[in-house]
């Protein structure tokens, strides 16, 4: 089933497209659009196989809109139907290589036609990009465990870890890892298969080590307690990972569960349930205890005492700073773990794994944040969600945002969260946030090198029809969009908006 997307102003002209395409019974999936800027954003949102385009619509036309999806999909078949059959149309068309121009009334033979040779090509490219991907499959297979090494060391850049899963069909960036021991590669893909998902996995002489792609990885892997099967093997589950960066830590807590069923004669292990068991063993757990009971209480010089003393103690049971790294990165890593448990929204990047010198700063750092995030709760509960409202609004205007979101990113109450914006914002959540897309849409209107289009101010301030856009900016400002753009100079334009926004 392939996707074909239809931008015409005239919904009847769509319509009598749809009708047609049904009635040959083409395997397509139809979405419409209404001009040229709504065009594009389905194809973002969609992706779509096929795009017919009318030319002349309000707002954004077809040229336009097939000039924007060209700089992102350059091979995207694009046809151009149109009741403007004039040369300078013609010549753009070709100039943007439509696969087809058509004037309309188009008759019935000719969409059929078109449909029948462009889906032909689409087939073939299909096994095409089939082959060679099987081929490609097959080369990265030579390198898994080079790969696995140091993906599990942390030692690879996004963007080699994403093309890597990218060409072995997996594009999902949430998962858990898990490790198995006494089962073969085929039983571990027996074992994972009524699951259905997405899984990678890396033999070693004692275990695998297995990634689970799902958003749903936790609930998922309940299901493997239940199977007749897990008494003849031992698994352990580390913690998910929302992103690549953090596939690294859920090896190594997976590495940690399964040593602790292996240790205790157990055939299943989560990771959450070690950490409820028993602390880290060995030197670091009762000064791992400390560090975290003087940071919930909170008693900053005391924390700071005992963290350094946890990292003086692995260095001289480690007899070297190599050693002690590797000693230090599970209690901080539980560490880390249950600050983020005990302080929702405190900002906790990962811990470093190659250097004490990077972990004992990091300690430090998660000390002192984690201790002012604990006295500011304590004198006013919503103060830093509230400040984390207003960072999370400042980086994510290009969105789509409604209270309700955020209130739940948060964890408040709804209806209680948008009583609380009057306090905490100065208004209301809608009026907050507005104003925030506003005075950024005039930086970016005033900016004279980027010399943006308005409807491209629009769309990075999360505003999908322009005219509206431009209408709540009047209201706001006293002005239009396009007299930010149209002002000579600097001095023009602090006189044309004077600072004085339209409340």
């Amino acid at each position: 089933m392939y996707t074909l997307l239809i931008a015409d102003d005239e919904p009847m002209e769509c319509d009598a497209i749809e009708l047609l395409v049904k009635q040959a019974k083409f395997p397509l999936r139809i979405i419409k659009a209404r001009n040229g800027l709504e065009a594009v954003q389905f194809f973002r949102q969609h992706g779509p196989d096929i795009i017919f385009l009318d030319i002349r619509m309000p707002g954004m036309d077809g040229l336009e809109a097939a000039r924007l999806i060209r700089s992102e999909k350059a091979d995207i078949p694009i046809v151009f139907l149109t009741a403007w059959s004039t040369f300078e149309f013609a010549q753009q068309a070709v100039r943007l290589q439509a696969n087809e121009y058509l004037v309309k009334p188009v008759s019935r033979k000719d969409i059929f036609d078109l449909l029948d040779r462009i889906l032909e090509q689409l087939e073939a490219k299909k096994a095409i990009s089939e082959e060679r991907e099987k081929e490609v499959r097959q080369t990265l297979n030579l390198f898994s465990t080079e790969f696995f090494t140091a993906l599990k060391y942390n030692n690879l850049k996004e963007e080699a870890v994403s093309k890597y899963f990218t060409m072995q069909g997996i594009r999902g960036t949430q998962g858990i890892a898990l490790v198995i021991n006494g089962i073969t590669e085929r039983e571990v893909t027996t074992l994972l298969a009524p699951l259905n998902v997405r899984i990678c996995y890396f033999p070693s002489n004692q275990c695998t080590t297995v990634l689970l792609f799902s958003n749903q990885g936790t609930k998922l892997i309940e299901q493997l307690p239940h199977s007749s099967t897990m008494h003849d093997f031992i698994i352990g589950t580390g913690i998910p990972f929302t992103g690549y960066g953090e596939i690294s830590t859920s090896i190594l807590t997976a590495t940690i569960a399964y040593s602790y069923a292996y240790n205790n004669n157990l055939s299943f292990q989560r990771y959450s349930e070690v950490l409820q068991k028993q602390s880290p063993t060995g030197f670091e757990n009762q000064l791992v205890e400390q560090i975290l009971t003087a940071i919930l209480r909170p008693e900053e010089q005391a924390a700071l005492l005992h963290a350094s003393t946890l990292i003086n103690t692995a260095i001289e049971t480690a007899g070297c700073l190599e050693g002690a790294s590797a000693l230090l990165y599970e209690p901080l890593t539980f560490l880390s773990y249950q600050i983020a448990k005990a302080i929702p929204l405190l900002h906790i990047p990962k811990v470093p794994a190659l250097s004490v010198m990077e972990q004992e700063a990091y300690l430090m750092d998660l000390i002192s944040s984690a201790i002012a995030a604990r006295e500011i709760d304590r004198r006013d509960r919503y103060e830093r969600a509230f400040e984390y409202v207003k960072q999370y609004l400042t980086h994510h205007l290009d969105e789509p945002i409604t209270v309700e979101k955020m209130a739940s990113i948060v964890g408040i109450n709804c209806k209680y969260f948008s009583t609380l914006c009057r306090t905490y914002l100065g208004a209301s959540f809608v009026e907050y946030l507005t104003t925030l897309r506003m005075e950024r849409a005039y930086e970016l209107l005033k900016d004279e090198r980027a010399n943006y289009l308005v409807k491209d101010v629009a769309e990075a301030t999360g505003f999908t029809d322009t005219n509206y856009f431009s209408r709540i900016f009047r209201q706001h400002w006293g002005i239009s969009p396009s007299s930010v753009k149209e002002a000579q100079s600097p001095g023009e334009r602090g006189r044309a908006f004077e600072g004085k926004p339209r409340r």
